[in-house]
């Protein structure tokens, strides 16, 4: 879809993202056993395996909906702290400084997370986002930039070059006239 959100598919975008939510909130909960010291069993790990799986699989869904320059997730951030995080003895064992780099990352997330979840209970309630436009940055445009080179000249700089002819012009009639 892409487009620009209308009210009649924010509803299921809405429920989608409520999952997606949901799920980072439980990640949160694996996340902060990798800080205790209690005994991790097999169906923690495989819980947690589970969750990693749908929510990779809802973190799709939404990108096929919206567009992530429009809604700011972070879904690059998100996959990212999936991908780092094989499991929760795995998290356990890294160093405290990259537990507390990968929770801030958690964190970060949450909160655009919950950002783009108000942004579509707002549009449940008839509010209508404009579309932004992405910035053009092709190699051709930039170099047009660079290169120092002005669009147009202003109306100013056109009367001064107008009346500096003019007066020209007078000055070797003037001459011309005289001899």
């Amino acid at each position: 879809m892409k487009a620009a959100v209308t009210h009649k598919h924010a509803e299921d975008i809405l429920n989608d993202l409520k999952m997606l939510y949901d799920l980072w909130n439980t990640i949160k909960g694996y996340l902060l056993m990798a800080f205790t010291n209690e005994p991790i069993s097999p169906d923690v790990e495989g819980n947690f395996l589970d969750v990693k799986s749908h929510t990779s699989k809802y973190l799709r869904v939404v990108a096929e909906k919206i567009d992530a320059h429009q809604f700011r997730y972070d879904p690059e951030k998100i996959s990212l702290l999936l991908r780092q995080s094989i499991s929760v003895t795995h998290l356990r064992s890294l160093p405290i400084a990259d537990r507390k780099t990968l929770f801030d990352l958690w964190h970060e997330v949450y909160v655009h997370l919950s950002q783009v979840l108000g942004a579509f209970l707002f549009i449940m309630e008839g509010y209508q986002p404009p579309k932004k436009e992405k910035k053009i940055t092709s190699i051709a445009s930039l170099k047009k930039g660079a290169s120092g080179t002005r669009k147009k000249e202003s109306s100013i700089g056109k009367l001064i070059a107008a009346l500096l002819f003019v007066a020209a012009a007078i000055i070797i009639l003037i001459l011309r006239s005289s001899k």
